[in-house]
């Protein structure tokens, strides 16, 4: 690793840091420094008392971190612990999902064909009611013609016999 020269300024003095550590990282520490330094100061305490005030809050505020960085760890320990039978249920619910979604799919393409042979049977029936209702037609018709028939032959022989 190579070492960058970082130049800083906190409390009115500048600093050169040589660091492995981004530069900009390292300015925004100063920065933050700087800006627990200008809270503490005061008229009546002398710079050594200031800096231990301020690294007592820093220490405060790196220590509050650490508890707040335990107490996730802490909640989220189940929720790690757990994550693998989570991931798997997760992708077996998925799995089960895709094969609902195909299921459906071929459900759907089942549905389209019977509702395609339905209305193919509806019209055959329509075509046969009409076939039936012409078929009738047509007996009717046939038995006037019988009757014609056997009316015309009556006349006929009538006919013939007066002949």
């Amino acid at each position: 690793m190579s070492e960058n020269k970082v130049q800083v300024e906190i409390d009115g003095v500048n600093y050169t840091l040589l660091t492995d550590e981004d530069e900009d990282q390292i300015r925004d520490i100063a920065k933050y420094v700087e800006k627990k330094i200008s809270e503490v100061k005061s008229q009546r305490l002398s710079f050594d008392r200031e800096l231990v005030l301020t690294s007592l809050n820093i220490a405060n505020d790196l220590f509050n971190v650490g508890n707040k960085y335990n107490n996730l760890k802490e909640d989220s320990r189940e929720a790690v612990e757990n994550y693998p039978s989570l991931s798997e249920n997760y992708k077996k619910a998925i799995e089960e999902n895709e094969d609902l979604r195909n299921r459906l799919d071929e459900k759907v393409e089942q549905n389209k064909n019977l509702e395609e042979e339905n209305a193919s049977l509806y019209r055959k029936v329509k075509n046969n009611e009409e076939s039936t209702k012409t078929i009738e037609k047509l007996r009717n018709e046939v038995k006037k013609l019988q009757e014609e028939v056997i009316s015309l032959k009556a006349e006929n022989d009538n006919f013939k016999e007066k002949l």
